[in-house]
């Protein structure tokens, strides 16, 4: 796509997409091209089109297992750059631009959001400290993405990579993006939701460890209709602190930041390991709610569409910028679809995974 300076209007929001998409074109000159992969998300062909080799090389594995050939018409193109590699200093476009509001920074929303600058068809957010902005065209199915330093990537963005476009992208209607695991069978499987720490991660690496399907342990997509289905988006998964790190000592070998874990979560590229288990997606059958016990065995206990909404929804709309109504009704329609239970952990992983392979055979 190539937007027209003829197009533009006094359009602040159209003004500022096109200055900064004008930075991308810069970098990709400077480079000398780019290069695009493919992938599909949702079910749906995406175009990730990057300025240089950095950004591809850190962003990618994550979502290895849904690349494929490349689609005549992509449903979404994201462009990505980084000033490291092609000597292109956004931060000085924004400033330029947020100038006449003062300190530009001070007009973020708390997930990063650019609040003076989103409506229907554009979202802007720009995440301090990594130092990642990310913009989106609605109406014209384009991305826009930059970081200072494509080395400097911190490993919650190389482990869910683009996450903030992709939610933009995905959100209202029957397709959502939210901060869940989701593991099972080819026939069905089960969406693991709460709060961070609440043992999603460690739920979903021991089903894995017993042959169960894997397609998330914290972000992926849902779609209410025709019929719940859980759509798998990265092949990461996450060790929190040394208590995980032994319970599952015998990943150690396959964690990607090994030199890095005094101030990061140890970083899993499953898809490199266990192919055959890493799924793109499977019908949803049940939703659970786990609760880490001190007993050994591990049990359902049913519960209602109110329970799994508050367990869903706040970390969702926490976790992810600009998810709002829309969210949270397409969340309420999945929540009253299926049945949820809380999975009351006990010590014994094996155990737990077995509970769930016979919530999904219905035994």
């Amino acid at each position: 796509m190539v937007i027209k300076a003829s197009d533009l209007v006094e359009d602040e929001s159209l003004a500022f997409f096109q200055l900064v998409y004008t930075n991308y074109k810069k970098a990709e000159h400077t480079i000398g091209g780019y290069q695009d992969r493919h992938f599909l998300i949702g079910g749906r062909p995406v175009r990730l089109r990057f300025a240089g080799n950095g950004l591809a090389s850190a962003l990618t594995p994550a979502l290895a297992h849904l690349e494929t050939a490349p689609a005549e018409r992509p449903e979404l193109t994201i462009l990505a750059w980084d000033s490291a590699s092609s000597n292109s200093a956004l931060p000085s476009v924004l400033k330029r631009y947020f100038d006449s509001l003062g300190e530009w920074w001070d007009h973020l929303g708390r997930r990063g959001e650019i609040r003076e600058l989103t409506n229907d068809r554009f979202r802007f957010a720009y995440h301090l400290g990594p130092n990642i902005f990310s913009g989106l065209d609605l109406q014209e199915n384009l991305g826009l993405y930059w970081v200072q330093d494509a080395s400097a990537l911190p490993y919650y963005e190389i482990g869910s990579p683009l996450r903030t476009i992709l939610h933009w992208w995905a959100d209202g209607g029957d397709y959502q993006f939210v901060h869940a695991g989701a593991v099972g069978l080819e026939s069905g499987g089960v969406l693991l939701v709460g709060r961070g720490g609440s043992g999603k991660s460690t739920t979903a690496l021991a089903a894995l460890d017993a042959g169960l399907l894997y397609a998330s342990d914290d972000y992926c997509l849902i779609r209410t209709d025709p019929e719940p289905y859980v759509f798998s988006v990265y092949n990461t998964a996450k060790l929190r602190g040394e208590a995980d790190v032994k319970r599952f000592a015998h990943l150690a070998a396959m964690v990607s930041n090994k030199s890095r874990l005094e101030n990061d979560k140890a970083l899993l590229f499953l898809n490199d390991h266990f192919p055959k288990q890493i799924t793109r997606g499977f019908c949803l059958k049940a939703i659970l709610l786990p609760v880490v016990t001190q007993g050994k065995e591990t049990r359902l206990v049913a519960t209602g569409a109110g329970a799994a909404l508050t367990a869903l929804a706040p970390s969702t709309l926490f976790q992810l910028p600009s998810a709002g109504s829309a969210a949270i009704k397409t969340m309420s329609r999945l929540a009253q679809r299926v049945p949820a239970y809380q999975l009351e952990l006990g010590t014994d992983l094996a155990n737990a995974a077995s509970v769930i392979k016979d919530l999904l055979l219905g035994k």
